[in-house]
């Protein structure tokens, strides 16, 4: 609620089940040094989505879970509909474990925006893997949203939504 009307602050539409781009064009930003870091509740949500993305690297996707509201609702390109709750999310957690790895994860334009007990953080995020001589092997884009909502446990995650930039449903839609 922003004054005493309901707006939306963010949305995020994408297909269930889509498949990354054969190529993808995208303007990246390159900053030699932050602009102005984050402080307040913006650089603890950070610190929790750097510390879950950064277990998911390693291919312990654990950490999302520990962040999670237990009524979360979630959405990624390969689930096969929304999982809703902390025990869906968790069976699709366990699928792959140990799974998912990558290298080198980069957050382009990071953004959060509070009101009062909610934080929306958006960014889109590329999650890189390289070959042993260095060259990139697979570079997945994404773009990300996490609402965040203060509990009495801290800021837990309460809608998660995945997509990957530019992707395109199997049926060979738009």
């Amino acid at each position: 609620m922003i004054g005493d009307e309901w707006k939306i602050i963010h949305t995020h539409w994408s297909y269930i089940q889509h498949n990354l781009p054969e190529s993808l064009e995208v303007k990246i930003p390159v900053q030699m040094k932050e602009d102005k870091p984050f402080e307040g509740t913006a650089a603890e949500i950070l610190h929790l989505e750097t510390g879950a993305l950064e277990r998911w690297r390693k291919g312990d996707p654990s950490r999302g879970l520990e962040i999670s509201a237990p009524d979360i609702t979630y959405f990624d390109p390969d689930t096969p509909a929304r999982l809703n709750g902390w025990d869906e999310l968790k069976k699709e957690y366990d699928k792959v474990a140990g799974k998912i790895h990558y290298d080198v994860m980069e957050f382009i334009k990071p953004r959060v925006l509070t009101f009062d007990d909610t934080a929306v953080l958006f960014y889109q995020f590329f999650s890189t893997t390289l070959n042993p001589d260095g060259t990139i092997q697979l570079r997945i884009p994404w773009n990300c949203t996490e609402v965040y909502a203060k509990t009495a446990a801290g800021w837990k995650i309460v809608h998660s939504h995945w997509s990957f930039i530019k992707g395109w449903r199997k049926d060979g839609g738009v």
